[in-house]
């Protein structure tokens, strides 16, 4: 397959399945053989892997939406910039529900074979999305203070420094 089709394969899943959280669509855009490599080697490989993933990600943010910000190609490797908003409404990483409204920035990589993607490896901002959350990510838990500082929720949602 040329570049630019690669290229639209996977703006295709991240806009109708990613952004729009049609998981019946999975088995269009991921191969039997996939493999998420942020997942590991226990996740196992084909789209249940993804499916997973998704159904975890919508059960943390049901209104989670996705906008690509850039999209390049090289081969068999497409590079997608994206960024994601969503209101946290489930656990993620036993942190309960804060109903903050997070925004995460990221970078896919995926590969495509056959008009399917075949692996994948992502970058995203976690660490901001933890104290998007009013989690210290040093100390790992709600509301925790390190070295005088505490993380304290504003209206908007979005946690604060206190001193």
């Amino acid at each position: 397959m040329s570049i630019e089709q690669n290229k639209a394969i996977v703006r295709r899943f991240y806009t109708e399945v990613v952004g729009k959280g049609d998981l019946s669509r999975i088995e269009v855009f991921i191969a039997p053989d996939y493999v998420d490599h942020a997942a590991g080697p226990e996740a196992g490989r084909g789209p249940a892997v993804m499916r997973a993933h998704l159904q975890a990600l919508r059960q943390t943010f049901p209104d989670f939406t996705l906008q690509i910000e850039d999209i390049i190609a090289e081969d068999d490797r497409v590079v997608t910039r994206v960024s994601g908003r969503g209101t946290h409404r489930g656990e993620w990483q036993r942190i309960n529900p804060t109903e903050a409204v997070i925004h995460v920035r990221g970078i896919n990589i995926d590969r495509v074979v056959d008009g399917r993607i075949v692996e994948h490896w992502v970058e995203a901002d976690t660490m901001d999305m933890l104290c998007q959350m009013g989690v210290d990510p040093l100390a790992g838990r709600l509301g925790a203070q390190r070295g005088g500082n505490k993380l304290r929720r504003r209206k908007s949602g979005k946690a604060k420094r206190r001193r």
